[in-house]
């Protein structure tokens, strides 16, 4: 019972991580993506996954927890919530649990996110939309500029991940 209650918490950490914005140069930051990797590195490859489906079903119901559809081309980052949760919490679950594995972790789970967001943009932007959008654009757009935040994002995970470790060890439901 206390996983499905900790996935409901992170559910509701991911939606307030969204509204979240943090300024910066570039672009603004969110913590969506910090919540969806540290989802996974504490609740693990089965139940950090099952909050970001969860998030994913409250907004595929309606509620306001993230802002278009499936034909929004940012639709594609979302999808790869699930699956960068997964990563983050399987290396997590595979490895010393340190700061270190904690980190490459949560950059392992930004960098499916990429990896599934990224295509499915262009696919939906391109096929859908029917705009143009050239390979550099794509690259500094959706790489280069929010890069370096998901990195700091990711060390941010790794830190707290290793902070509640200490004081919450039972709730990393996967060292059990």
């Amino acid at each position: 019972m206390k996983n499905y209650i900790l996935s409901a918490l992170f559910a509701a950490l991911i939606t307030i991580g969204t509204y979240i914005k943090i300024p910066t140069p570039l672009l603004p930051l969110t913590l969506q993506t910090l919540f969806v990797v540290l989802s996974g590195l504490v609740l693990g490859h089965k139940f950090g996954p099952a909050s970001v489906l969860v998030y994913i079903g409250a907004g595929l119901a309606g509620l306001p927890v993230f802002t278009g559809s499936v034909f929004n081309p940012t639709f594609g980052y979302i999808i790869g919530f699930v699956f960068g949760s997964f990563i983050a919490g399987y290396i997590a679950e595979s490895f010393k649990p340190c700061l270190i594995t904690w980190t490459l972790g949560a950059l392992a789970g930004m960098a499916v996110i990429y990896a599934v967001g990224i295509p499915y943009y262009y696919i939906v932007y391109k096929y859908y939309l029917g705009n143009e959008l050239g390979a550099k654009a794509l690259l500094l757009y959706f790489v280069l500029m929010p890069l370096p935040g998901d990195c700091v994002k990711s060390l941010a995970a790794g830190l707290i991940a290793q902070r509640l470790s200490k004081i919450f060890p039972d709730e990393f439901t996967w060292n059990r």
